[in-house]
């Protein structure tokens, strides 16, 4: 089949694969998270932001999820039942996404499936003891990302899908900023030019507009912490009305504690990916290169502003070396 001749709804892999593929991944994160689940952690963990009182107050701006769930009970879903169902919806998306994308990319059966079954793979084995609504939609954006970077010619739809990122999570600054640079780069533009191309001009647009969003929902609509996190104590803000600073409390977790051996491991396997990306750079085609680069600039700034040992804060880079493994074995299939 011609890759060109493609419409939005064709895909290399049968629908009814896909979809068993979706639902063992979910009854994955049913067995997963059935004790918080049915304990209500993660879906007051969700559901206190839109009510204005999240666990942290570093989750106040992530409104979409929330918002959806919000909505799904106000036409007759209970808060139990929207959030199974807003998880089994953008499982199935983001897995249909998926092969889309890589449909666009290749005609063949045989590594859209081996990539589809890595990315669910990866996707439960970084599971940890939260997940939250924003974290599975987050998935969903990276797709887009992932098949920007290799099929440019989608790039004018880049600003609406970083725009509508705002509101899901403050990780769309990470790839404005990525998309600039590489927009720049290619184009080979100075300064001058920068300015002036339209599509730097929105994600420019889109950092200013998205850190107000940030700063000004944190700072209006947080009231205060959820009953969720019991006695404990928000950790404070640093910027932005509640974006921490975190190296010193990875470095704790990774020395001290009852999950050092857990943790050392969780640091083992990133820095062998950030390896694996390093040590094979030069051999990697050009778009190969910007995706490698894209996960280093999600990688690194959860050691600064996150704690690297919930794993599900690596989705986004789940999504991204998925993508990266697949154009390896693609090259390696027509070499």
């Amino acid at each position: 089949m011609n890759l060109n001749s493609k419409n939005l709804t064709t895909i290399e892999l049968p629908v009814l694969t896909v979809l068993v593929i979706s639902f063992v991944t979910v009854a994955f994160l049913e067995i997963i998270h059935r004790e918080q689940l049915y304990n209500t952690q993660l879906i007051m963990g969700s559901f206190d932001v839109i009510e204005r009182i999240p666990p942290w107050q570093v989750n106040q701006n992530r409104l979409m999820g929330p918002a959806i769930l919000k909505l799904m009970t106000l036409i007759g879903f209970s808060k139990w039942w929207a959030v199974r169902i807003f998880a089994l919806f953008f499982v199935v998306f983001s897995n249909f996404l998926y092969v889309k994308a890589l449909s666009i990319m290749s005609n063949s059966k045989y590594l859209i499936l081996n990539s589809l079954l890595i990315f669910n793979g990866l996707f439960i084995i970084s599971q940890d003891k939260w997940i939250y609504v924003w974290d599975l939609i987050d998935i969903s954006f990276y797709i887009f990302y992932a098949l920007l970077i290799f099929e440019k010619k989608y790039v004018k739809y880049l600003f609406t899908i970083n725009f509508l990122h705002i509101f899901n999570r403050e990780s769309f600054l990470i790839m404005s900023l990525f998309f600039i640079i590489l927009i720049i780069i290619e184009n080979k533009l100075n300064i001058v030019q920068s300015l002036k191309n339209k599509i730097i001009k929105g994600l420019i647009f889109n950092i200013f507009f998205g850190t107000t969003y940030i700063y000004f929902s944190r700072k209006i609509l947080f009231l205060g912490n959820s009953p969720l996190i019991g006695d404990n104590v928000d950790q404070g803000s640093s910027f932005l009305e509640g974006q921490w600073i975190t190296p010193l409390l990875n470095f704790y977790m990774l020395t001290s504690g009852e999950e050092v051996v857990t943790n050392l491991l969780i640091v083992i396997t990133i820095f062998s990916v950030i390896g694996y990306i390093l040590l094979n750079f030069r051999v990697f085609n050009r778009s190969e290169k910007y995706i490698g680069f894209a996960i280093l600039l999600n990688v690194v700034p959860v050691f600064i502003f996150g704690v690297i040992f919930e794993t599900r804060q690596f989705f986004a880079s789940i999504v991204l070396f998925s993508f990266l493994i697949f154009s390896r074995n693609k090259n390696s299939l027509h070499s």
